[in-house]
């Protein structure tokens, strides 16, 4: 069974689609991944396997957790520690200060990406144009941190423990938190914790020799989403890629949801149309 999701914990110094290749490699079977690493970053990284690849989309929206480093004192094009030094300070923090201020990024923030990430401006990914030397004007966009922890404090180094909605970026949350103190800083380290449910401590290395006995299935991956068991004539309706009038379904739960026959078929949802109110597969699994 290859069909599912492996949790790897991604090692620092490669892409995410490096080690996404590692497992392609292993299992020789098709793989994606949802929510992006950054080379410096380390930590949890879910990669789908066969006909898992269809359920990205839906399982990048959750929740994540990391724990990051903060270096105070100099400032990066990449606003991270792997790139060039545009601005140096010498003015000293306190972990007071720091505590007083993390408040102010807790809850619903506006958060300008950095230059060097995949957004893309007039069709072109951010950092294609930052490598061209080319400015361009960045969106803010609306973010939620849920909960900023402190965990240790050297003088020159925070490390943060930091829960926070799909979009954040904690290389620009390093930079505003250093800049609303009055100085400059950079992330120095970061560690994703938790994705989606999942946690750091479940996922294996893409060198791994048991990579497949790793594999959670489709439904276990999607048991956040209620079960809908449709009877066998609509089953076979939506398998074949029809819309069914929600008002024929019995015990159709609200919204996203599992749908089943003999096998799970996929995710389904109920949609508005000139019609009416129709039911359909988003996927076919």
């Amino acid at each position: 069974m290859k069909d599912g999701i492996i949790l790897i914990n991604k090692p620092q110094g490669i892409t995410s689609f490096s080690a996404v290749a590692k497992v392609r490699r292993a299992l020789n079977v098709k793989c994606g991944h949802s929510g992006t690493l950054d080379p410096i970053a380390t930590g949890l990284l879910p990669v789908m396997c066969g006909k898992a690849t269809k359920l990205c989309s839906y399982l990048t929206d959750g929740d994540k957790a990391y724990r990051a480093a903060l270096r105070f004192g100099i400032e990066t094009d990449t606003h991270d520690i792997t790139g060039n030094v545009t601005k140096t300070c010498e003015k000293a923090v306190t972990l007071e200060q720091i505590r007083e201020i993390l408040p102010r990024f807790i809850g619903k923030i506006r958060q300008v990406p950095p230059a060097y990430s995949a957004i893309k401006v007039g069709g072109r990914a951010l950092y294609k144009l930052a490598r061209e030397g080319k400015c361009a004007e960045i969106p803010e966009r609306e973010i939620t941190v849920y909960s900023i922890e402190t965990v240790d404090f050297s003088g020159k180094e925070l490390i943060m423990d930091i829960e926070c909605s799909k979009g954040t970026y904690i290389r620009s949350l390093c930079r505003d938190i250093a800049r609303a103190l009055g100085t400059v800083g950079t992330m120095s380290a970061l560690v994703r914790t938790k994705t989606c449910g999942w946690t750091v401590e479940d996922a294996v290395s893409p060198e791994s020799d048991e990579l497949e006995r790793h594999i959670i299935s489709m439904d276990d991956a999607l048991s956040a989403f209620p079960e809908f068991y449709p009877e066998p004539f609509f089953a076979r309706l939506l398998s074949n890629g029809c819309a069914v009038s929600a008002g024929k379904l019995k015990g159709l739960p609200d919204g996203l949801c599992r749908v089943y026959s003999d096998r799970l078929l996929g995710l389904g949802n109920t949609l508005k149309t000139d019609q009416g109110m129709v039911f359909k597969l988003l996927t076919h699994l």
